[in-house]
Formats: C-alpha cells, sequence, structure tokens
C-alpha cells in the first residue's frame, strides 16, 4: 500500500489500515537536522532557505528523494509540497507568497515577500519578526501590485514536482495563504488588522476581497499542476476564545472559505484546513464549507478529541489530538497518550494524529527516536510501503 492509497483508505473510514499520523513541524530547521540522519536531509527543508530571487525553479527528484525520506523516518503520511512546505505545515510553495533572502549575518538574514513585507530571523536564540507590511490605509490597497496568481511559470516548477512525487506513491499537499492569515502575514500588520475589523472594516473587506481572488485562482492552479489537497493556515482563535466575534467570521471569512472548498471539490482535490484556538463555535460552520481534514484539536485549547471524533468524523477528517506541551511530558505519560490516540482512531476511523504546534528545541535525538519508534509499534505501519 502506498501512503497515497492510505490517506484515501483513511478518508473513506477504513478501520482497517495502520493509524496515519502527520506532525505538525519543527521550531526551526536546526531543531529537523539535529532530530533527524544525515541522509534524509535536503534543499530547501525551511521555508526560508531562499536565494536571493523568487524562486519556482522545481526542487527536484534527489532533493524530493530525499524528502520522502525524511517523511519515513518521521512517520509523515502526507507530502507538503513547496520550498520549505514540507518541515513547516501549510507554509511555502506557490499558493503563498515567495520570499527570497536580501541580507544575511553570521547569526541569521533578511528575507523579503513578493508583497514587500520582510522578517528578520536570528538562529541564536531564535527569534523572528515580521515587518515593513505594505498597507496602512485604503490608497496603499489600490496602490498594491500583486504577483500574477495565473503566470504559468508560477506553478511549473511545482507541477514537475508533483508528478514525480505522485509517481513515487506520495499523497501531494499544497500550501495556500490564509484568508485571515494571509491578511496579517503579507499585507496589514496583526495587530491593526485585528482592530480595523471594527475601526475599518472597508479597509479589511477590501483586503480581503483582493486575497481572496488571488487565492481562489492560486488554489486553481495548483489542483491544475497536480495537487490533491490545498492546505490553509486560518488561526481563528486563542486559547481562550475567537480572536473575533463569530459574525465576523461568517461575514468575512467564511464565503472565502466555502468558496475555496466548493472549487477544490469541483475540481476533484480536498481541502485542510488548519484552525488553533478555541474555534468549537465554528466547527458547523467549517462543516457547512466543505472542509475535508482539520486540525489541530488540542485539549488545552478546550476540545475533547473523542467526543469531536463521536460528533465530527463523518463530517471530515479529524486530525491532531496531540497538545502543544505532549513533548514536555515524561516518557510513560507520552506512551499513555498515543496509546489512547490510537485506539480511537481504530474505533472511530478518519482520524490523523497531529501535534498542536511543532517540535520544540528542548527535544532530544534519544527521546524523539524513542516516540517515533514506539508510535510506528502502536500504529502497525509496516504494510505502508516506504514507511521505517
Amino acid at each position: 500500500m502506498t501512503k497515497r492509497q492510505w490517506i484515501k483508505a483513511v478518508i473513506k473510514g477504513d478501520r482497517n489500515v495502520p493509524v496515519a499520523q502527520q506532525w505538525m513541524g519543527f521550531f526551526n530547521p536546526q531543531v529537523a537536522k539535529k532530530l533527524t540522519p544525515e541522509y534524509c536531509h535536503y534543499q530547501p527543508m525551511w521555508l526560508y532557505d531562499s536565494s536571493g530571487e523568487f524562486d519556482m525553479t522545481p526542487i527536484g527528484g534527489q532533493s524530493l528523494d530525499r524528502m520522502i525520506e525524511f517523511n519515513n523516518y518521521t512517520g509523515r503520511c502526507m507530502s507538503c509540497l513547496g520550498k520549505g512546505a514540507n518541515v513547516s505545515w501549510g507554509h511555502g510553495g506557490p499558493g503563498e507568497f515567495f520570499a527570497k533572502t536580501i541580507q544575511k549575518t553570521e547569526d541569521g538574514f533578511i528575507a523579503q515577500y513578493e508583497t514587500g513585507v520582510l522578517v528578520k530571523i536570528r538562529f541564536n536564540p531564535f527569534f523572528q519578526h515580521s515587518y515593513n507590511h505594505p498597507v496602512k490605509k485604503s490608497d496603499d490597497l489600490k496602490n498594491l501590485t500583486l504577483p500574477d496568481p495565473e503566470d504559468e511559470n508560477r506553478y511549473k516548477g511545482f507541477a514537475q514536482d508533483a508528478q514525480y512525487l505522485k509517481s513515487k506513491g506520495q499523497y501531494v499537499v499544497a500550501s495556500l495563504n490564509g484568508f485571515f492569515s494571509g491578511i496579517h502575514y503579507f499585507l496589514i500588520e496583526y495587530q491593526k488588522t485585528l482592530m480595523d475589523m471594527i475601526l475599518e472594516p472597508d479597509l479589511i473587506n477590501a483586503a480581503v476581497e483582493i486575497l481572496g481572488n488571488w487565492n481562489i485562482k492560486a488554489a486553481r492552479k495548483m489542483i491544475e499542476a497536480g495537487a490533491d489537497c490545498i492546505a490553509i493556515c486560518d488561526d481563528l482563535g486563542s486559547k481562550k476564545k475567537l480572536l473575533f466575534a463569530p459574525q465576523i467570521y461568517r461575514t468575512l471569512f467564511k464565503p472565502w472559505h466555502k468558496k475555496l472548498c466548493r472549487t477544490a471539490h469541483d475540481m476533484g482535490a480536498l481541502v485542510h484546513l488548519h484552525s488553533h484556538g478555541a474555534i468549537s463555535c465554528l466547527l458547523d460552520d467549517f462543516v457547512d464549507c466543505g472542509f475535508d481534514f482539520i486540525n489541530p484539536f488540542d485539549s488545552e485549547e478546550g476540545f475533547d478529541i473523542e467526543q469531536i471524533l463521536k460528533t465530527y468524523s463523518e463530517k471530515f477528517v479529524v486530525v491532531g489530538g496531540i497538545p502543544a506541551s505532549f513533548w514536555n511530558w515524561d516518557a510513560e505519560k507520552q506512551q499513555e497518550h498515543l496509546r489512547r490516540m490510537v485506539l480511537l482512531a481504530k474505533k472511530y476511523g478518519r482520524f490523523i494524529l497531529m501535534d498542536s504546534g511543532g517540535i520544540p528545541e528542548s527535544v532530544t535525538r534519544m527521546d524523539y527516536d524513542r516516540i517515533l519508534s514506539f508510535s510506528r509499534t502502536l500504529r502497525d505501519i509496516n504494510s505502508v510501503c516506504g514507511t521505517v
């Protein structure tokens, strides 16, 4: 059984296949390299492994083979395509705005996105800061120039890579700008985005309209190029509550989420939503939109994973169940939790294990290998081609 066949069986609710797993990511590229053997390191592993140009060239077979080895070693069931996307779930590739490196130092660098936003990265200690957002008032939107989302050159490399991964039996996921997160990542500073939902709603409405149209066109092109599934990261809540009123979501973002799902389904593809936070009050809206996968359902954000499975696993594939603090637990507690998650997956089906926040710097190679080995045994993955 290939991973492609595996995921399709999970989607159908087949409980006779091994339990699937997809780790969220790693705190930074140094952690990813520290915790995995050198034979499965590839370029570019991380979102900001970028050159001095907006790079649309293919990753290529040699690096993709190493990426597959990386996924096999770490227990990932999906191949997230796009430079840097595989290590950092939902980020990287032609459906998000590209980045290029404009300045390097001994301890970090500065990258620039296609919208003009700058991100400063420092490694020791790790630090990341985004600034220089191009939109501060309505006139800035009128003068905003975005790359053409239907430019064929943008997707040629992606198409080659998608075809290669499919030939190797991989399930291909492509990242797309979030409709909320894409605004504060690439157009308007985060605090201002939240405030202007109330203070300057016309500005936010116009920004969402511009980004929404860009996203739908990009999603179509990636599906045409071979994506099985579109993944978007739209964190809509904190641990305690939504970031804004439910009605704002239903008015501003839900129509675009619904349009994305309808577009993908019409083209034979699926959609995977990542959204952190206390988003319980929006789950029925997500069902109405038509999302096929939703993650991460962190118990520390108010979710009872078994209740979620009982209520929603027939409506979408539940992805998650491993809280952000999992990596700080002792071995016995980690193993007890994994046992419970695997039993729930076998009981309900349509459940993929995923952690909630990526693997932190504090995790050692010994502990990581122990967790991977225990998880492999519990999930009985020997029948899945390439997974070790």
